[in-house]
């Protein structure tokens, strides 16, 4: 390949998707020590699974499979495939409102709470390192990095 800016952008794409995949093995690691740390012995939660437990703990209220859903951009069936889990490790339990006895709401047990907090510290170890990243950038360049992932994503 030549020095063309697409050929470029197109190597660095390869290169990131790979490192990405290699990276991923050393973020379970991490995920693994964190959660080994606080007790939890399971490293079986899936990244939907760990998000849906953060939206309850900060949404407790709202937290039913439409919420869920609509929050994490997924299906309502891939929110009950992921709860049905949740409910079985028993980290969450069902719950009707007295005045609302149709729809279903979730709240977290003891363990799941505890499960919460794992994500957050997860969730704060990647956004320092993200930031320490996107400080380098300009916020045009920002501004182009968010465009192109985002019709990245959409492909």
């Amino acid at each position: 390949m030549g020095n063309h800016p697409k050929e470029k952008a197109l190597k660095a794409i390869e290169y990131f998707i790979m490192s990405r995949e290699k990276s991923n093995g050393k973020r379970k690691e991490a995920a693994k020590k964190i959660l080994d740390d606080r007790g939890i012995t399971t490293n079986k939660w899936t990244l939907t699974q760990l998000h849906i437990i953060a939206l309850i703990n900060k949404y407790p209220n709202q937290s039913n499979n439409t919420f869920l859903a609509t929050e994490l951009g997924i299906s309502k069936p891939a929110v009950s495939k992921a709860i049905k889990t949740l409910i079985a490790e028993k980290m969450i339990i069902e719950r009707k409102r007295e005045n609302e006895q149709k729809a279903i709401y979730y709240t977290l047990t003891p363990s799941g709470r505890e499960l919460s907090i794992v994500h957050d510290e997860m969730h704060q170890i990647a956004e320092a390192r993200y930031n320490q990243l996107l400080n380098q950038f300009s916020d045009q360049e920002l501004e182009v990095i968010v465009r192109f992932l985002e019709l990245l994503s959409n492909e």
